[in-house]
This record gives C-alpha cells, structure tokens and sequence, in this order.
C-alpha cells in the first residue's frame, strides 16, 4: 500500500482527473450501456476528486488553517475541472454533449465529499 505522504500528495488528485478526462472525452460509441443514471456517476468520480483534493490541501498549512480556504481550493479547482470537462466534450468530442446538470451533479459530488470529508477529519482529530 502506498505509504501516507503520497496519499497527501497532489499526484492521487492528478490520476483522478486523468481517469475524468478518459471516461469523459471517449466517444459515446465506445462507451458501454450503464443502468445507473449517469449524473449518479458524475456525482460519485467528482465525490471522489473532491475527497482527494482534500487530502492534498491538509498537507499546505496555509491551506488547511480554515475550513473556507480548504472548501474554496477544493471547489473552485473541482468545478473548473467539471465545467471545462463540459465545455470540452459539447464542443470537440464526436458524439458527446456538455450538460448543465451534468455541472450541477458534480458539483454536489464535490460538496458532499467536502462535507463528509470534514466529519471524518473532525472524528479523527478527536480520536486518541
């Protein structure tokens, strides 16, 4: 298992937004048939880049000092992923369109990893 460090390493955010980019920018052609809605899907891989953001932002401690600068870096780098990401499919790839709701599930993606994220920090600190 990958020791601690790396985990509170921007690199895990990085790899995540790649695996975004990928599922993302394939042409719908090749994407295989999915029973769950897919802003269920959005919600959880940017549930998931939220959480990792996080993780990254806990080891700068100018970052980490407040619970507005942790929350502002993680959602403004998550939504500016997620609308590019959009953006990007409506207008370059074959077959793929951007969607405002598609916006708007990963956003909430990341405001639920954010919350969740803080009960968990919140548990730990307090932990012996």
């Amino acid at each position: 298992m990958l020791n601690k460090k790396f985990w509170y390493s921007p690199i895990p955010s990085i790899i995540w937004v790649l695996v975004i980019a990928v599922g993302s920018f394939i042409p719908s052609s090749r994407i295989p048939t999915v029973v769950v809605s897919d802003k269920w899907i959005h919600f959880i891989f940017y549930a998931i880049f939220s959480f990792l953001l996080f993780l990254s932002s806990l080891s700068n401690t100018k970052r980490s000092n407040s619970i507005v600068n942790r929350w502002t870096y993680v959602f403004i780098i998550g939504a500016i992923v997620g609308v590019l990401v959009e953006i990007i499919q409506h207008s370059i790839i074959s077959g793929r369109q951007g969607e405002w709701m598609d916006i708007v599930a990963n956003c909430l993606g990341l405001f639920f990893a954010l919350i969740l994220s803080e009960i968990i920090k919140s548990l730990t600190a307090s932990a012996p």
